[in-house]
């Protein structure tokens, strides 16, 4: 069923990011930057969330019902992307928020907005030459030296750039091959790939799966996101990486427009997306820097969603778009408190010798803890019921696969420990005892993600109705059978 929004929100939000973004670049200091940009995404949020709201209530009385824009009829909200919409316009308002002064320069504030109207083009478009644009503009920053280029960080690193570039082709290329193989090519949509030229298609979604293999960072390619990680913006790559635009890919395009060869491709990166969870889980015993320790566990968890995506039921589908949700928060939540730890010292922290910031900075080490915590399922919130579902539907289809689920799940929870011990416990030295705790700009963002992390582990249905709806059409999509999840309820 299809109907109309009350308002072009997504439109607006796109509109609002890109003219305000030009408008911050051309700003005189970097603080009134920063209230542009607070201004752009508070908007964004806002229309964003009112879209998000209307499409859930109306899917209440009608399963499965997807919402037009009145004018822009390539944009849409439906249950996969109401929840992941507004969230990351949340993420990049607190980013935006919490970044230090130093790290803030008019241009980095339009960089964030400019990859913030991509990823919200790429998540409402039901067309994929559309998805490529967005999914090529949300690494045009990272690309652009004057974007991020700030103290203490440096651009993106040539083989990260040669990685990226190249998953850019990959999309392009497939969206080539889809107007050449089907007789309605011209409108890239989610259907229209059903019929067509069949090796040509079954080339294309290869081409898909290995521009979703190259930008996730799937072993090998994970290296790109530790160098990244280790000298370059942190905050701005955190934000790129929880777009999750390869999983969104998969579920948006690959599974509706072509579930025979989905059937046949997505065990194998499945099974890649484990094996990188696993191998990034084994590596980060001989880490010792930190920004590269916190890659690892971003790049560990995050696989998982495609672990989910492939798992052959609703149940474990439904985990792998929660954990979306999950990792997207706790993971930015870690990166935050990170950052506002490096600003606050004078010298570089070589991940070696204990910080014992625990007795200065008690808040601070409160959200890292309750952040990592929640990453890998902490009883009472929300990774935990993204982590049941994950398990309970990895084990139903694939045994095996389950048990090194859970294995990965326990080694990271022991990196988070380690991770935690070396910033905030120990015997604090001087530099140490004169650091200042969480300040208000920065209280808010942190609060703000701990409750949705606790908030959707109490009540984890409000949550889990929309991805459950769109795991069902998943699983529809590509023949599987559905499972009940009313056991959250």
């Amino acid at each position: 069923m299809s109907e109309q929004l009350i308002f072009p929100w997504l439109s607006l939000s796109v509109i609002a990011s890109l003219v305000l973004a030009a408008w911050a670049w051309r700003a005189p200091q970097a603080e009134s930057a920063r209230r542009i940009g607070l201004i752009a995404l508070v908007i964004s949020f806002v229309a964003l969330l009112a879209a998000s709201l209307q499409a859930a209530l109306l899917s209440e009385g009608h399963h499965g019902s997807t919402l037009h824009e009145p004018f822009i009829r390539l944009f849409v909200v439906d249950a996969l992307n109401a929840i992941p919409l507004p969230l990351f316009a949340a993420l990049a308002l607190g980013v935006m928020s919490f970044a230090p002064r130093r790290k803030v320069t008019p241009h980095w504030v339009a960089g964030v907005l400019l990859l913030s109207a991509a990823t919200f083009v790429a998540y409402a478009t039901t067309n994929l030459a559309l998805f490529a644009v967005a999914w090529i503009a949300s690494l045009v920053p990272f690309f652009v030296k004057r974007f991020f280029n700030v103290a203490g960080e440096s651009e993106m690193p040539k083989l990260a750039r040669a990685i990226l570039i190249a998953s850019c082709v990959m999309v392009v290329t497939a969206v080539i091959l889809i107007a050449v193989a089907t007789t309605e090519g011209a409108r890239f949509g989610m259907t229209t790939a059903r019929a067509g030229n069949a090796p040509l298609l079954t080339v294309a979604f290869a081409l898909l799966m290995v521009a979703v293999f190259l930008r996730k960072g799937l072993l090998p390619a994970h290296t790109w996101m530790l160098a990244s990680y280790e000298r370059g913006p942190l905050l701005p790559l955190t934000l790129l990486v929880n777009s999750h635009l390869g999983a969104f890919l998969i579920a948006r395009f690959a599974l509706p427009a072509l579930p025979d060869v989905a059937r046949e491709a997505l065990p194998i990166l499945g099974d890649l997306g484990l094996a990188t969870a696993l191998y990034a889980a084994v590596l980060a015993f001989a880490e010792r820097q930190p920004r590269r320790l916190l890659a690892l566990l971003s790049i560990s968890q995050s696989s998982f969603i495609l672990v989910g995506l492939e798992s052959a039921n609703a149940d474990g589908i439904t985990g792998a778009l929660i954990h979306w949700q999950v990792v997207a928060v706790a993971t930015t939540m870690l990166a935050l408190v990170y950052t506002a730890i490096e600003a606050r010292l004078a010298t570089p922290w070589d991940g070696v010798k204990s910080l014992g910031l625990a007795s200065s900075a008690p808040r601070l080490a409160v959200f890292f803890a309750a952040g990592g915590l929640a990453l890998v399922g902490l009883p009472l919130t929300l990774g935990f019921a993204a982590e049941d579902l994950l398990l309970h539907g990895t084990l139903e289809s694939h045994p095996h696969l389950g048990f090194i689920l859970a294995l990965v799940t326990a080694l990271n929870a022991f990196h988070v420990l380690r991770l935690f011990i070396r910033l905030f416990l120990g015997q604090p030295g001087r530099e140490a005892r004169a650091i200042t705790d969480v300040l208000p700009r920065e209280r808010w963002a942190l609060t703000a993600a701990l409750l949705f992390l606790v908030l959707g582990g109490l009540r984890p249905m409000t949550l889990m109705r929309l991805p459950a709806e769109a795991a069902g059409r998943l699983a529809e999509a590509v023949n599987l059978i559905k499972h009940d999840t009313a056991r959250w309820r």
